[in-house]
């Protein structure tokens, strides 16, 4: 076993307004022989003279630069440079609550099988802190299958794939050779290989994980064309790797289904609410890939069979719902 059993890895790019807030809620419960790696990912604000300002001195901090890639090659380069038996991605404008890794530490001492360990989460405004909501809601807790976990995650509609989600068994990163390379969409296809190639996993009650919601952000900004396109791409690439992955049975019948389902209603959802029309892409992709499963219920059929329809009925529902929480005029008409 490592002397480390958990390796933090933090990319960071021009955050020097959350940087320290995030490094101090995993400094307040890590310390050594454990690590939290931040990787500078040349940034061009004051993030970096921030992290040598308040943790250079740190024994269990280690800071490195690379030429700006990406947060997926930032995550590699951490990745390179851990040495814990668990590995943790958190992202650097975010928070993690007090007692993550005190449970980590006594679930890996007493079930030394769990490879992945899991958490419900939660977002918080940026703008007004106090106003939080729900993200990842786990309906099952502790020792659980891997696969079951993500079949839940994805029937109850809160599955992501950011990496932030879990923390993982380092073995099962080096064994299935997972990493996360890309620019854009980097954690599709690690997110869902950590669930498909990991066996045991524990299910925290707790929730840890606080994402900060801000304008401008990756995630909350408006997005183009580009981001809808290389998020098809990452989806396609993934759901690939489920197919192959497992081994066709009636479990991997269900996984496809649900998969298939949360992503195509999570594709429709971030147009709709992107106020852009869904790509013909993804209605195509609706229309070919649906016919590969079979609908239970009236509204997963209406998607399957009907995309263009259900895509109007959810935009009506979408509109009132902007309206009602203030992000479009009210004279927005609803159609």
């Amino acid at each position: 076993m490592s002397e480390k059993q958990l390796s933090v890895i933090i990319p960071t790019y021009n955050v020097e307004k959350y940087i320290v807030e995030c490094v101090d809620s995993l400094l307040a419960q890590i310390s050594t022989p454990n690590e939290i790696i931040i990787v500078n990912d040349g940034s061009t604000d004051g993030t970096l003279a921030l992290l040598n300002q308040h943790y250079a001195s740190q024994p269990q901090i280690q800071i490195v630069t690379v030429p700006n890639g990406g947060a997926g090659l930032a995550r590699d380069k951490g990745i390179e440079l851990a040495q814990g038996e668990f590995l943790f991605f958190c992202d650097p404008d975010d928070r993690v609550a007090l007692g993550l890794v005190q449970e980590l530490q006594q679930v890996a001492q007493r079930h030394p099988e769990v490879e992945l360990f899991c958490f419900s989460s939660t977002t918080f405004d940026h703008e007004q802190p106090q106003r939080c909501a729900s993200k990842v809601k786990h309906d099952l807790a502790g020792l659980q299958p891997a696969q079951q976990v993500l079949s839940s995650l994805l029937r109850n509609g809160t599955y992501t794939s950011a990496a932030w989600n879990y923390i993982l068994k380092r073995t099962v990163v080096d064994n299935h050779q997972l990493r996360f390379e890309q620019r854009v969409h980097e954690d599709h296809c690690f997110s869902l290989g950590a669930f498909l190639n990991s066996r045991q996993a524990w299910v925290s009650e707790k929730s840890y994980y606080q994402q900060r919601v801000r304008v401008g952000s990756l995630t909350n900004g408006s997005k183009n064309s580009d981001y809808f396109l290389q998020r098809y791409h990452a989806f396609m690439q993934a759901y690939h790797d489920l197919m192959t992955t497992l081994e066709k049975n009636t479990w991997r019948d269900r996984l496809q289904k649900e998969y298939l389902l949360h992503s195509f209603r999570l594709m429709v959802y971030l147009s709709l609410y992107n106020r852009t029309p869904v790509p013909h892409y993804v209605i195509n992709a609706i229309r070919f890939l649906g016919r590969e499963i079979k609908a239970t219920g009236f509204k997963e059929w209406l998607l399957l069979n009907q995309p263009e329809l259900f895509i109007r009925l959810q935009n009506y529902k979408v509109v009132k719902e902007m309206k009602r929480i203030s992000l479009i005029p009210k004279s927005v008409p609803v159609v």
